[in-house]
């Protein structure tokens, strides 16, 4: 079974012409709909027969789907869910559709692994350019995971965990941001 990969993408800021194009483009649809691997390809690529080969060069995994989207007057949010690889090239794909209305646009994703000692990271696109950034986190640093009968020391170490994650895609998408504006 495939390692699934959660990817949360972002908008901060965007004009109302990409505003309006995002909200006809993906607005409207519910889970059902969101949760079928071709619909966000088709959206993206067009209606086109499932092809393995195509979908994974298109969109960086080998299946893809949304969980989640919030679109706003200016901004907008996008929860993924893909097999082994976030789906790197159709956000890109994505923001290179808004540029066309906004080349403003700062996107910004963070992606992580659903094995927590996997690759996560995170990246950012601008004016067609985008930069991403994968690093893992060092099992060793936090010291060997306590027995869950421990509840308080299990929630300690996770916590601990979790913000050594967060703080890594926080790295990520804060170097890709300079690298993008050098």
């Amino acid at each position: 079974m495939a390692n699934i990969v959660n990817t949360h993408f972002k908008i901060d800021s965007m004009n109302k012409e990409a505003s309006t194009f995002l909200t006809a483009l993906l607005g409207g649809e519910s889970y059902k709909e969101w949760h079928d691997t071709m619909w966000f390809f088709n959206k993206l690529y067009g209606d086109k027969k499932y092809d393995r080969t195509d979908y994974v060069d298109k969109m960086g995994a080998k299946w893809c789907y949304i969980t989640e989207i919030e679109l706003g007057d200016d901004y907008c949010v996008i929860n993924l869910e893909s097999a082994w690889y976030p789906p790197i090239e159709a956000l890109e794909e994505l923001t290179k559709i808004l540029h066309q209305f906004d080349n403003d646009i700062l996107m910004t994703y963070q992606f992580e692994d659903e094995n927590i000692w996997g690759t996560h990271g995170g990246g950012a696109g601008t004016k067609g350019k985008f930069a991403r950034n994968e690093s893992e986190l060092d099992e060793d640093k936090f010291g060997e995971e306590p027995d869950w009968e421990d509840s308080d020391k299990y929630e300690d170490w996770n916590e601990s965990v979790r913000d050594g994650l967060d703080n890594l895609q926080a790295d990520c998408i804060t170097d890709a941001i300079d690298e993008l504006t050098k």
